[in-house]
């Protein structure tokens, strides 16, 4: 009798290992991003000159963020499309660049499927924009504080001068300050930030205050707040320490922003407050020491 052997072949499976999913939907990819660089007119490149503070708002996304000092900012991007609705429509979008005393300035990108569309010209596929956002000032703020160095003691008056130097004929400023028949303006609305802290810690503004709008006509309009270290029911008023003396300035110009877009500066960005350093401004100058 013959037997009969029955032979097994065993073949092994194969596991392919891949790095990635092709099935994975794009809207898993993380830290989808718009990025890019800023540059204000009249400030040095960085490390010299500081970029920072610039809004930079998307409306229709609800999404918005800041420049840094050397001018680079990078907005996430909600999730990509999906078939179940959500995410990003296909469309075009603004992207805004804010700063109070500059030129609103705005780039189109276009999305499709969730995803931007390259433009040779405006932005690559990845989100990052091709050309640097160069901002045209409207007007240049400097703030000179006399003394500028002085001790808890000292009771005299600082002086604190604005000097607006306007770039065009268009633009009005909203300061606060007193106004009296026959009698010259007495400004005031000034904010006393700590520098090492940033915050508030003194306000200047008398309860008579009201607010004023002044035209900036050219070559330059001055505006002078008088206020002092040592108060009677505040004594000292001031620590040691160093400090920055900020005016109260909202500008106004030809150049009108959405208002959505001032609106998600936040609640409060233009009254007289710690809301207002949320308001894009800038300025050169202000900074004083308290010494002992």
């Amino acid at each position: 009798m013959i037997k009969k052997t029955t032979f097994i072949i065993l073949i092994p499976f194969l596991f392919i290992y891949c790095e990635e999913n092709p099935f994975a939907s794009k809207s898993d990819i993380p830290h989808r991003t718009i990025k890019g660089f800023v540059r204000l007119e009249g400030v040095e490149l960085y490390p010299n000159g500081n970029h920072s503070n610039v809004f930079i708002w998307m409306k229709e996304l609800a999404i918005s963020g800041f420049s840094g000092a050397d001018g680079s900012f990078e907005l996430d991007l909600p999730a990509a499309s999906t078939p179940t609705g959500g995410g990003i429509a296909d469309g075009d979008y603004f992207l805004y660049f804010y700063m109070g005393n500059y030129q609103l300035s705005k780039v189109k990108v276009t999305f499709a499927g969730g995803e931007i569309l390259n433009d040779d010209r405006v932005i690559k596929i990845n989100g990052e924009l091709r050309n640097i956002i160069n901002m045209t000032r409207m007007v240049q703020i400097h703030t000179t504080i006399l003394p500028n160095r002085l001790p808890t003691s000292f009771t005299e008056d600082i002086k604190v001068t604005i000097k607006a130097t306007p770039d065009r004929n268009d633009v009005f400023f909203y300061l606060k300050g007193i106004e009296a028949a026959r009698q010259p303006t007495r400004y005031s609305g000034l904010l006393i930030k700590n520098v090492s802290s940033d915050e508030l810690i003194y306000s200047f503004n008398p309860d008579t205050a009201g607010t004023i709008k002044r035209f900036i006509e050219k070559p330059y309009r001055e505006f002078l707040i008088n206020f002092k270290v040592v108060d009677d029911s505040l004594r000292p008023m001031l620590t040691p320490g160093s400090y920055e003396a900020i005016p109260y300035i909202i500008i106004e110009s030809n150049d009108i922003p959405p208002d959505q877009l001032t609106q998600a500066l936040g609640k409060g960005y233009n009254e007289f407050s710690q809301n207002y350093f949320s308001y894009p401004l800038y300025r050169t100058g202000g900074k004083f020491t308290i010494t002992e």
